[in-house]
């Protein structure tokens, strides 16, 4: 009788501590959901910033190597592919009551969602009298001391602030004949 409590007492003791450790999972899986929905926004957020600079400005247009064509579609698809499995994943994983695939599942999403938005925020578009990195529209005449480095970077003065973005996918004659053929 004594050895049956001991160990009914000791299959309720682990019990409550693996509901324990189920509600830590619920609660970190819900931040990570929280971050990765923080840097989709920041995607879209860049994406609507595009749209409505080109309605507003027809001259922008991408300024992108054909690798950086090649590397920006490649990542675009891949981010659609992420966002739509991890979602098919947590639904089918959801009647499972697996809260360790949800959890990945959301951290898989979450991490792509900030390489995808650092990546997509360096995303260059030139026009006539404008350049448009990532949310940053800049007007060619109010840039001084641009400087294009060897280190896949351009550096300049706008509004009296230094800026510096990478030129690594960037078509580097089209932006250097677009920035210094104006300033």
């Amino acid at each position: 009788g004594i050895a049956k409590l001991n160990s009914s007492m000791y299959n309720y003791k682990k019990n409550k501590g693996e509901n324990r450790m189920d509600q830590v999972l619920i609660i970190l899986a819900f931040l990570v959901g929280l971050v990765g929905l923080y840097f989709t926004y920041m995607i879209v957020n860049v994406v609507v910033t595009i749209i409505k600079s080109k309605k507003r400005d027809h001259s922008l247009k991408f300024c992108m190597s054909p690798a950086g064509k090649a590397f920006y579609i490649g990542l675009t698809v891949l981010y659609f592919v992420v966002l739509f499995g991890c979602i098919a994943f947590m639904i089918s994983t959801y009647n499972a009551h697996k809260m360790n695939y949800i959890s990945n599942a959301l951290s898989v999403w979450a991490i792509y969602s900030i390489i995808y938005s650092m990546q997509i925020a360096n995303l260059v578009l030139v026009g006539r009298k404008n350049m448009l990195v990532g949310r940053l529209l800049i007007d060619y005449r109010k840039m001084k001391k641009i400087n294009f480095n060897t280190n896949n970077e351009i550096t300049f003065v706008f509004a009296q602030k230094n800026f510096r973005f990478s030129t690594r996918w960037v078509d580097k004659q089209l932006l250097r004949k677009a920035v210094t053929g104006r300033s």
